[in-house]
């Protein structure tokens, strides 16, 4: 069973929280939910619309085919039906002293064949007295004004499994960091990675930062690193350019960070509220100089919790700016998550020095790359962060035989953690399907809509790129041992230019022969995420078959 349910309204009228009523049901009685929600950046009363996506046993296909379209008014109809498919309309009605979101809700429960009852106890457990009884009186007279219902989710229920839970991919990041021992987070409003601070501030045990733009909010963090904590910040696209020089110095002073950065659609300022991916060769190459930062980009959920410890934990050992990648659907849409099976992974500080020893220099040529360091106010110690080229002791020098040595240094980190991380138990890739000779190649949140193609179809074939920088050396080498076999690498992304596909050529050497005449790619660049419909119509397969 498949089956797309989507609530349409103004801004401000609730119809958020309404969907999370019901989604929230769905999902703890085993269904499996992808809501998507989209919203434009006008505050209040422009249109809101949140798809949802159902199926009793298949992964939820993101499609531009709605089944059903409850529509609290007529400009979410005339606005959603450029982009959608509106199989049925439902106007919601409006009723003098109730509420027109929970009237939906309401609506929405008969339509699906679920209990009432169940409703009113999902309220029960949520409001006080006075909104309580309106809540009732407003999802009965939904209840009450459909006829009969159209389909029979009742009979798929199962009881409940309180483990599992409704979350967005920011609530699993930000979850996952807090888990870790995240002790400070800075950051300036910004969709997508707003929703982070909403999640974080509920924790007291995290010191959170906002000052007055994203170079301030940048350098805190910086602070709180030089000082010893667990930090990390999020922030979306020109946020991120203003850090561009904190970045570059953190690269050269090695105080290491996290960067969550959540790609929105661009340029400037405008769509600010919907999706692409604009930002991967900026994240690739976020500062300017010779330096790169690690980059992480999770295709999952389950992925995004332990890739931000990841994250947090790489930054510590490697000393050495990391990027979280992610893009507004990531972000923001709802999966159904069993928060039961999410293991944290212990924390690791790398070279710390507790009790440094009479020879300690802070950046010691070391064979690794990777020098010891100690925190500020350490007895009998002095901790300095030059801007500045310098010796192992941390003094200012423009002797080019130290630049050489420290430049080599610097770089050494990385080949370290390619070669330590990229192990048995650490991939930076998966393919689907070894055995197949034509590939789709993505990342991110891209995945689903690739998954949900590929369930549907008898060859299951997808590489999906989890570590953009460094790539795991493995992924060529494996190419390079496949070569013959492959007939066909499809890039799938959310861009013009293709981003995606021009790093991993250039880094996998597919601009040349053989590999040349096998890419082909999929781009989308309309604000909305990747569909269905648009990997059937790149290769010719009608959605009906």
């Amino acid at each position: 069973m498949k089956l797309s349910v989507a609530f349409s309204g103004a801004a401000g009228t609730g119809i958020n929280t309404a969907g999370i009523f019901l989604w929230e049901y769905l999902v703890q009685r085993w269904l499996n939910v992808l809501w998507d929600k989209e919203y434009a950046s006008i505050i209040k009363w422009d249109n809101n619309l949140f798809v949802n996506y159902i199926s009793d046993t298949q992964i939820p296909t993101i499609s531009k085919e709605i089944d059903v379209f409850f529509a609290l008014d007529k400009y979410g109809i005339k606005k959603n039906q450029k982009i959608y498919k509106l199989n049925q309309t439902i106007e919601v009605p409006k009723q003098k002293d109730l509420f027109q979101n929970t009237i939906a809700l309401g609506m929405a429960f008969k339509y699906l064949g679920l209990p009432l009852e169940d409703l009113i106890q999902i309220f029960e457990k949520r409001f006080d007295w006075e909104i309580l009884q309106k809540n009732i009186a407003s999802a009965k007279f939904g209840y009450d004004a459909l006829e009969k219902n159209e389909i029979n989710l009742k009979k798929l229920l199962k009881e409940p499994n309180p483990n599992i839970k409704f979350l967005t991919g920011n609530y699993m990041i930000a979850q996952w960091a807090m888990d870790s021992g995240l002790e400070f987070y800075s950051a300036y409003p910004m969709t997508p990675a707003s929703s982070l601070i909403n999640y974080i501030t509920q924790n007291p045990k995290v010191t959170f930062f906002q000052w007055e733009d994203e170079i301030a909010v940048s350098m805190a963090m910086l602070g709180a690193k030089f000082a010893g904590k667990r930090a990390m910040c999020g922030t979306s696209w020109w946020g991120f350019a203003l850090m561009s020089e904190s970045i570059s110095y953190s690269n050269q002073a090695e105080i290491w960070w996290v960067w969550v950065l959540a790609q929105r659609a661009w340029p400037s300022t405008w769509t600010p509220t919907f999706t692409e991916q604009w930002d991967i060769l900026f994240a690739l190459n976020a500062s300017f100089g010779d330096t790169k930062p690690i980059v992480l980009a999770p295709s999952d959920y389950e992925e995004g919790y332990t890739f931000i410890g990841k994250a947090l934990n790489w930054s510590d050992i490697y000393q050495h700016p990391v990027v979280f990648l992610e893009d507004k659907q990531f972000a923001e849409s709802y999966l159904p998550i069993n928060t039961e099976k999410l293991k944290p992974e212990p924390a690791n500080r790398g070279k710390l020095e507790i009790n440094p020893s009479e020879d300690f220099l802070r950046y010691k040529l070391t064979d690794d790359g990777i020098s010891p360091y100690t925190i500020p106010g350490t007895l009998n110690w002095e901790f300095i962060a030059p801007s500045y080229e310098h010796e192992e002791s941390g003094a200012t020098s423009e002797d080019p035989e130290i630049k050489k040595q420290q430049t080599d240094k610097r770089w050494q980190k990385i080949q370290t953690l390619i070669n330590q991380e990229f192990n048995e138990d650490f991939w930076g890739f998966e393919i689907i399907n070894k055995k197949a000779d034509k590939f789709f190649v993505s990342f991110g949140f891209n995945r689903k809509v690739i998954e949900a193609f590929l369930q549907d179809n008898s060859e299951r074939w997808a590489i999906i790129v989890k570590v953009l920088q460094p790539l795991d050396p493995r992924l060529k080498q494996w190419l390079d041992d496949n070569e013959k076999h492959i007939k066909k690498l499809v890039f799938v992304e959310m861009n013009y230019s293709g981003q995606f596909e021009y790093h991993l050529s250039s880094h996998l050497n597919l601009n040349c022969e053989p590999w040349k005449q096998k890419i082909s790619s999929i781009r989308r660049y309309q604000s909305y995420p990747i569909f269905i419909e648009d990997i059937l119509a790149d290769l010719n397969i009608s959605h009906e078959n």
